[in-house]
């Protein structure tokens, strides 16, 4: 494995309460993605599989390194295997630093090949005080805190996965992004993507068109 790491992002923390915010994903439509969109029309996104975060209903984010559970595993093992007849023609693998993305990415290097870049932009939203806290009924894994105790603020948080995808995009071979639900999430927002969803442990192609046509999202 060729392993190779970005360069390095500045972290700011806020002390505030927890709520989910009200403003989501209205940014969308103040980035101007034309000069990108006719640099790289086209990039994979996966969403790592389970963890016991997930198994068990509590908040993980930036602050908490889990790995993969046993299911989280065998979804990224099954991922990769589809592509072993029929490899993609990827050049880099771009990772979150966080033990479960790096565990997906890794399956994936191992069929796709190419060099391994981890990049902090893509790290999951420090959550401060409530790593570790029970999920409230019908509260998502993949809910972006406005501003968490001893965490990560919204603002910062977006700013710098939107600083991630602006260079990502710049990349001029193909290339696959594995990393969070919420660093997902937020992407698809920039892109105006945001009434899509993504699942734990797929792959999806992002379709760009070139101006301002409208971005596609589809699983593969």
């Amino acid at each position: 494995m060729r392993l190779y790491l970005a360069e390095p992002e500045t972290t700011q923390k806020s002390v505030v309460n927890r709520q989910q915010s009200s403003e989501n994903e209205s940014m969308a439509s103040k980035l101007d993605l034309k000069k990108l969109r006719n640099l790289h029309r086209q990039f994979y996104l996966v969403i790592y599989g389970q963890t016991d975060a997930e198994a068990n209903a509590y908040a993980c984010g930036g602050g908490l390194d889990l790995g993969l559970n046993e299911l989280g595993i065998e979804e990224a093992r099954k991922l990769s295997r589809r592509f072993k007849k029929n490899p993609l023609k990827i050049k880099k693998i771009y990772s979150s630093p966080e033990l479960r993305a790096v565990q997906m990415a890794d399956f994936l290097h191992d069929e796709l090949k190419g060099k391994l870049v981890l990049s902090r932009n893509f790290a999951d939203q420090n959550l401060g005080e409530l790593e570790g806290a029970a999920l409230e009924p019908g509260e998502s894994a993949s809910l972006v805190y406005r501003d968490p105790i001893r965490g990560e603020n919204e603002m910062h948080f977006s700013l710098r996965v939107r600083e991630g995808l602006e260079a990502f995009m710049q990349e001029t071979f193909l290339c696959v992004l594995v990393t969070h639900p919420r660093v997902g999430a937020r992407i698809l927002s920039w892109l105006g993507l945001e009434h899509e969803t993504l699942e734990r442990g797929k792959m999806y192609a992002v379709d760009l068109p070139a101006d301002q046509g409208v971005a596609h999202l589809r699983e593969i």
